[in-house]
């Protein structure tokens, strides 16, 4: 059985290049899209506010508001460390089954089987969860 494959969170390097190559396209004034601030946000996890808005060209207090909003997305957990809230998924036996998925960072997943799923669906689900799928 082929394992799903599974990409790190992103380093200051990847998402410097990626607002480079943005910039280098953007239109006059154009704001900067939603998926490059999701990943300046990410990178707070590991670097100073001070470190990433220096290193990506933007503003501190706009990147502040934007990790303290995605902060207060998480608070409602025990341990705002911990995205992931595990569930329990039983292997599935039945004819026809469904599994949807949205993350907040507004990618969906989708998982249609019929018949008997022989895939490991929680370690599958964590890594869409924490965003590395």
């Amino acid at each position: 059985m082929k394992q799903p494959a599974v990409s790190l969170p992103p380093t200051i390097t990847d998402v410097q290049y990626r607002f480079s190559e943005w910039r280098k396209n953007k239109k006059h004034r154009e704001r900067i899209p939603e998926n490059l601030w999701v990943a300046a946000v990410m990178l707070s996890q590991d670097n100073t506010l001070h470190k990433i808005s220096r290193t990506l060209g933007l503003s501190y207090t706009d990147l502040k508001k934007r990790v303290a909003s995605s902060k207060t997305l998480h608070s409602c957990s025990a341990d705002s460390s911990q995205d992931f809230i595990p569930i329990d998924i039983a292997p599935l036996h039945t004819a026809e089954c469904i599994i949807e998925m949205e993350h907040r960072n507004g990618n969906k997943m989708r998982m249609h089987f019929k018949g008997k799923a022989d895939l490991e669906l929680q370690s599958f689900a964590e890594s869409f969860w924490r965003g590395r799928v």
